[in-house]
């Protein structure tokens, strides 16, 4: 694990999807301990969101790659939505949303990415020139 928090930005090579949750609760820190003291609760409910999103597309890089070295998790934080970012380095088509029903290993597969996409407000996957994916999801911090 190595981390760096400035100007918004926090990035690590998370070990574990749990310590891809810590991340993104560390990245939140600011808004979590807002002096506005209505905005709080918002926050904590979507930072709980927030830190799933970034446990499950940690935990699907892992589980194809076993290594944290292929896993980079970029946190970019705004007044009203944190974006993570995750580079994976499988090229594998993603399943289609909504999954289908499969309680096989594509069944998994599926439902990783349905929690993705549930809860995040904007995914987007984009192929790097080298092999791979870069997954952004966005998740807003106020509101429904």
């Amino acid at each position: 694990m190595w981390g760096d928090r400035a100007d918004g930005v926090l990035v690590s090579r998370p070990e574990s999807a749990a310590e891809a949750r810590r991340e993104v609760e560390f990245a939140l820190y600011p808004l979590l301990c807002s002096p506005d003291v209505s905005l709080r609760p918002a926050h904590h409910a979507r930072a709980m969101d927030a830190s799933l999103v970034a446990s499950e597309l940690v935990g699907h890089v892992h589980h194809h790659t076993g290594s944290s070295r292929e896993c980079l998790l970029v946190c970019l934080l705004h007044s009203s939505e944190i974006t993570i970012v995750v580079t994976d380095p499988c090229d594998a088509d993603l399943p289609r949303f909504p999954p289908p029903l499969d309680h096989g290993r594509a069944g998994v597969e599926s439902a990783f990415w349905s929690v993705v996409n549930r809860v995040a407000h904007q995914v987007d996957v984009q192929a790097l020139p080298t092999g791979g994916r870069i997954i952004s999801a966005a998740v807003a911090l106020t509101g429904p």
